[in-house]
């Protein structure tokens, strides 16, 4: 909880003045706090281009890349968390390139009919539509327009949410979204630190496949995933953080990390920063992972555009 430092004013005639309180809010200072060290990484010109893949934090940092008036495209198939769904909707975006590879790589996906409704549950809730070829083309779509963007972007990020996974009983399918769909048709259940890092490095293999030249950035999410539980959350981020230092321990030069959960976490660790949900970190806190990120990927030059905004 944040400090509140309450002081009570003197009074010398209760009949005169009746009792005030003011009461300030405490948010901690740069001396306060012990700061997460983060080497600068890049040096990327005004001009480059970012592509975004996962959470809503990464949705943040890209909107705040356009009002910078950088060249910035996000989630294309709206908010995933989990890497499993990230590397799949990665390899679709891989085969999109060519419709029938894409048609022959989508059937091992498939839809799900409920009440009339053909559901796409590798992605977000707007994938449902009234016919099967509609949700096909909408597919598609999506995929063929990230691969155009993906293969020419400078700067891919890839933002991990949680360990926590869906699998969908009726066709027995691993899920992005569970589509609103009845609650009974999933079963809950956490990855092993082992299964999530083949899932980033096929991530960042599949990638690699589309754009060679573009660097990676990996990073955990700092909000905080509550409906799972407080341990369950804790856990969750402290697997996907293993498993990706365990990666990077052998990854490519043009694969990096972003610590933008131990900024928020550990370095902010005030609930001031966090909104009334005590879930979502508030605009100020993304502002200053935001400074911090720009900072470690882009040149002095490329800080200029935003000036005048």
């Amino acid at each position: 909880m944040p400090n509140l430092f309450i002081s009570l004013q003197p009074i010398a005639n209760f009949n005169k003045k009746p009792l005030v309180c003011s009461v300030s809010m405490h948010l901690q200072t740069p001396k306060d706090r012990r700061q997460v060290e983060i080497a600068k990484i890049l040096s990327l010109p005004a001009e480059a281009t970012t592509f975004f893949m996962g959470s809503c934090f990464g949705e943040e940092m890209h909107s705040r890349l356009i009002e910078k008036q950088h060249t910035s495209f996000s989630n294309p198939f709206g908010v995933i968390f989990h890497p499993f769904p990230l590397w799949r909707n990665w390899q679709l975006i891989a085969q999109s390139k060519d419709r029938n590879t894409f048609n022959q790589a989508f059937q091992k996906e498939g839809t799900f009919q409920h009440q009339g409704i053909f559901h796409s549950l590798l992605h977000a809730n707007r994938f449902q539509k009234n016919s099967e070829t509609e949700l096909l083309n909408q597919v598609f779509k999506a995929s063929h327009c990230a691969y155009n963007q993906a293969s020419k972007a400078d700067l891919i990020c890839v933002t991990l949410g949680t360990a926590w996974i869906y699998r969908h009983i009726p066709t027995q399918q691993f899920v992005g979204n569970c589509h609103k769909l009845p609650q009974q048709d999933f079963i809950k259940s956490i990855s092993k630190q082992a299964d999530i890092k083949v899932h980033i490095e096929e991530i960042a293999h599949t990638i690699h496949q589309i754009n060679p030249r573009a660097h990676i950035v990996f990073t955990v999410s700092p909000v905080k995933h509550l409906r799972d539980g407080i341990q369950e959350n804790l856990r969750s981020k402290s697997t996907l953080i293993s498993a990706l230092h365990e990666l990077l321990a052998s990854a490519a030069p043009n694969v990096h990390y972003f610590p933008a959960y131990e900024i928020v976490r550990e370095e902010l660790n005030d609930w001031a920063y966090y909104k009334e949900d005590h879930m979502h970190p508030t605009a100020a806190a993304i502002d200053q992972v935001f400074e911090r990120f720009y900072n470690s990927f882009f040149g002095s030059n490329a800080s200029t555009l935003g000036a005048a905004l």
